[in-house]
C-alpha cells in the first residue's frame, strides 16, 4: 500500500518540487495506527537548507490535502537526505558503490534480516552484493531490500562526511 501512496504522492509533490529548482531523491511513507508520516526528500545544487524544506512544505500541504492521497491524518515531513541518507533506487545506491552501507531485508537472506558492510556493487538486474566484515560478500536482491541507507564515514576532524562519489 504505501509504494501506491508513495507514487500518488510522487504526481503532486514533483511538480512543486521542480518549480523551486530542487530535486526529489525520495519519498517514503510509513503509516501507522495512531500516527503516519510522509517523508519527503530533497537535494538542491548546492545543498538544501531549512528555510527550503519550509518553503516547500508549505507548498505541497495544501496540494496534498486537496489531492488526498493517503486519506487519513499525517505529518508531512520535508527534510534533505542527510549523510545516512536512504538509498531508494538501484542508480542511487550505484552511485555510492565502494562506500559502507546498512540492509535492512525484506525475507531473511542465510538466517539474517540485516547487513553492514561496503557496498561492492549494483548489477542492471538489481543483484546488490555488500562485503560484511569478517562474513565476506553477500548478494541480495535489491527488491530484498526495505531499507538501504549509508553510513556516515568519520574524517580526521571528526565530522560526518559520506564517501559520495555523485558531483
Amino acid at each position: 500500500m504505501a509504494g501506491i501512496i508513495e507514487d500518488k504522492v510522487r504526481e503532486v509533490a514533483q511538480p512543486l518540487i521542480d518549480s523551486m529548482g530542487l530535486r526529489l531523491w525520495g519519498i517514503r511513507f510509513r503509516g501507522g495506527r495512531d500516527h503516519a508520516v510522509l517523508q519527503i526528500f530533497v537535494e538542491g545544487e548546492n545543498g538544501v537548507d531549512a528555510d527550503s524544506c519550509g518553503q516547500l512544505a508549505d507548498l505541497l500541504s495544501p496540494a496534498l490535502d486537496v489531492a488526498d492521497p493517503i486519506g487519513s491524518a499525517y505529518t508531512l515531513e520535508v527534510s534533505s537526505p542527510g549523510m545516512d541518507r536512504l538509498l531508494f533506487t538501484k542508480e542511487q545506491a550505484s552511485a555510492y558503490v565502494g562506500s559502507v552501507v546498512k540492509a535492512e531485508l525484506r525475507m531473511a537472506q542465510e538466517g539474517r534480516k540485516r547487513l553492514k558492510g561496503e557496498l561492492l556493487s549494483v548489477s542492471a538486474d538489481g543483484l546488490v552484493t555488500i562485503a560484511e566484515e569478517g562474513a565476506g560478500p553477500c548478494e541480495v536482491a535489491f527488491s530484498n531490500i526495505a531499507a538501504l541507507r549509508l553510513v556516515p564515514s568519520f574524517n580526521d576532524g571528526g565530522a560526518k562526511a559520506p564517501k559520495n562519489k555523485r558531483s
